[in-house]
């Protein structure tokens, strides 16, 4: 009889266990002593009955035999490098050149400050490394992202309409990151383009809240300026998805921004959607008020109405709800439609599928590290030349790659968490970064407890 590695338990305020398994995704609640045993506690003398080792095992508490689990896992692995990590992100940069200084960008100012464009040639030369990399990686499904800086500055207009020109005779789909200062500028450029684009724009807030947060460098709000352009965006039916970054500077202040969405009837138009985003701090950069994920969550789920956000088109993203899915799940209470599937891979740079496309002629692994070449897989301009070892490790950056993590029990659930943070932690990308999810984690299940102590 073989205990699984991969099962937290939790104990009740009733004296019984909450127990988990990420890796099956099973949540049971037992008795102290199949908890203690689970734990390998339990009195050597103590052994179970035949319906207890049954149920555990049809649970995927226990195998007969450890290689039982294992062949379990390669078959989790197989399916998502086959199915499960998305697509291949490529990522444009026409600049890092940006007009904001938002107070918890994660790009240093020297990146935002750089001149340096895409030139027609360098375009060009980025589609033919896409090209090449999708027939390396022996795969169709693959999308593009125009991001910076800030991509619809005025002078980056020919490179974006080159850009979208390419994804078209390609057939390929794609996301604008924007900050929306100069979305009226480059209505007419994307309009031809509107059927195969989503444009994201960022709104933090009310006007109050969002122009504390998202500025110009001359200090100038710029919550006018982005809402008066959605209106015609939206009538001209351009998918718009609206971004809203949480933290405690804002989170109080939600049911006033979806207010405003709402009477300015942007929920009427079928392609407007509302992603609750947490803000993070990846890169270091960021300034302070962070919550974590689940203190955001239970706010929403306290204040905001499941109706509201289903009118609106609102939905948490993954980084909020990565964490809380599965007990939330459990107790009917989450907010999110995902299933919980347990995961080898924390992000698309984690699985090497992004590549993104600097200005400096360089690719990169991460849109959070674009500008340190540090961190460079190589070059795409004059031709693509990447190194294979450095793009290997960001493959192989998944939870059965790294030993600690491996051998974690909640290894399915956090999935290995951020590999630049784990650089610069450990020194290399391989290594355990675990920050503060076991401490929020337990922090969640605390503030859970005593709904799974009324199931039980």
């Amino acid at each position: 009889m073989y205990i699984s590695e991969y099962i937290l338990t939790y104990r009740l305020r009733n004296g019984r266990h909450l127990i988990f398994n990420s890796l099956s995704g099973a949540m049971d609640i037992v008795e102290e002593h199949i908890s203690r045993f689970l734990q390998k506690q339990q009195p050597v003398a103590y052994t179970l009955t035949a319906e207890e080792e049954q149920f555990l095992a049809g649970r995927g508490y226990l195998y007969r035999e450890r290689e039982e689990e294992q062949a379990l896992i390669r078959r989790y692995q197989e399916y998502q490098d086959q199915h499960g990590s998305g697509d291949i992100s490529f990522v444009f940069c026409p600049s890092m050149t940006c007009n904001l200084k938002c107070v918890y960008c994660f790009e240093p100012q020297e990146i935002r400050s750089s001149h340096e464009r895409m030139t027609e040639d360098q375009v060009q030369a980025a589609f033919l490394a896409m090209d090449q990399i999708m027939q390396q990686q022996q795969s169709t499904r693959h999308h593009f992202v125009i991001f910076g800086g800030e991509p619809l500055l005025p002078l980056n207009r020919s490179i974006v309409g080159l850009i979208l020109e390419q994804a078209k005779a390609r057939g390929v789909t794609g996301t604008v990151i924007s900050n929306g200062v100069f979305l009226s500028h480059y209505q007419e450029l994307l309009e031809p383009y509107k059927d195969m684009l989503r444009i994201q724009l960022t709104i933090d807030g009310p006007q109050a809240v969002h122009d504390r947060r998202r500025i110009t460098r001359a200090n100038e709000g710029t919550f006018m300026k982005i809402t008066a352009q959605i209106d015609s965006f939206l009538e001209h039916d351009f998918d718009i998805a609206i971004r809203v970054n949480l933290d405690g500077e804002n989170i109080e202040h939600l049911n006033e921004l979806l207010d405003f969405f709402q009477e300015r009837q942007w929920n009427a138009h079928p392609n407007f959607s509302v992603s609750l985003s947490p803000v993070e701090n990846y890169a270091g950069n960021s300034a302070p008020g962070l919550l974590p994920s689940y203190q955001l969550t239970e706010f929403i789920k306290a204040h905001v109405p499941n109706d509201r956000l289903q009118r609106l088109n609102a939905a948490l993203n993954s980084d909020l709800t990565r964490l809380s899915l599965p007990f939330e799940n459990v107790l009917g209470t989450g907010l999110a439609k995902d299933s919980y599937f347990p995961n080898c891979y924390f992000c698309e740079a984690a699985g090497g599928k992004t590549f993104t496309f600097s200005p400096d002629h360089q690719v990169y692994p991460c849109t959070s590290i674009i500008g340190d070449q540090k961190w460079s897989l190589g070059t795409y301009y004059p031709q693509l030349e990447l190194d294979e070892q450095k793009l290997a490790l960001w493959k192989e950056r998944h939870v059965l790659n790294q030993p600690e993590c491996k051998a974690c029990n909640i290894a399915f659930l956090c999935s290995g968490n951020c590999p630049v943070q784990a650089a610069r932690t450990t020194g290399s990308i391989l290594g355990a970064y675990c920050g503060n999810v076991k401490r929020d984690l337990d922090s969640h299940l605390e503030l859970l407890n005593d709904s799974f102590t009324a199931l039980s």
